[in-house]
């Protein structure tokens, strides 16, 4: 039964694709990298690249078959179907590239639900980000975000339910929790607290008085690398 219904996958069969601790420095070595193993098999569908394509737009499967005749050996390629995507605990600093490493990487990525961009060195929000209009649960803690106007951008996004931001330095900020929940007020949870009546209730007024504000920004020491 599995077999014949091979062809028709809807997609919601396949585990998070894991590109976490990857050492990923940009959005583009995602298509170069090989996702870490976990308790489930992946969920892949084969891709033909053109005969002129020398480098991959795609993620090598890291199977090779030496092909005797013409003395080449040929790699394989494939695109991963998941809804849910890791690419946290890596040094990502820039959103440059990420639309194009998604198309790399996932068969379907505009049906995307669960990112998780944590533990980076991420320092804003891109609208490359808030395309991705299905997502529901978003990971962006402990990066380097210092802007709360940056959270604007996610109001974009009508299905978010679940958004971490703890670890940035906005978190400092004054209301920030308040300001987050305005901005988005589909939330249900955040930085992994549910958001209540009375979270509600509380932003609500803290936003006729005017309190909530954007603090002060932290300094950020840059170093040579």
């Amino acid at each position: 039964m599995k077999g014949e219904q091979e062809d028709e996958f809807d997609h919601k069969t396949g585990p998070p694709v894991d590109y976490s601790f990857r050492e990923l420095r940009k959005m583009s070595d995602i298509a170069r990298a090989t996702p870490r193993d976990g308790p489930h098999p992946y969920v892949t569908i084969p891709v033909e690249l053109p005969e002129q394509v020398t480098a991959p737009s795609v993620t090598p499967s890291g199977q090779r078959n030496d092909n005797a005749d013409t003395g080449q050996a040929q790699k394989k390629y494939v695109k991963y179907c998941s809804k849910a995507l890791r690419l946290s605990n890596n040094l990502l600093s820039s959103f440059d590239g990420f639309s194009k490493a998604l198309q790399a990487v996932v068969d379907s990525p505009d049906t995307l639900e669960w990112i998780d961009l944590s533990f980076n060195d991420l320092t804003n929000i891109s609208e490359a980000l808030v395309q991705y209009k299905m997502v529901k649960v978003l990971y962006l803690h402990a990066n380097v975000i210092d802007d709360m106007r940056q959270i604007d951008k996610l109001a974009a996004l009508p299905n978010l339910k679940t958004l971490t931001l703890h670890g940035n330095m906005i978190d400092n900020a004054k209301g920030y929790r308040q300001y987050v929940i305005t901005k988005i007020p589909q939330l249900q949870y955040l930085d992994f607290s549910r958001v209540t009546r009375a979270d509600r209730d509380k932003a609500g007024t803290w936003l006729k008085l005017k309190i909530i504000g954007r603090g002060k920004k932290k300094k950020m020491v840059k170093t040579d690398e």
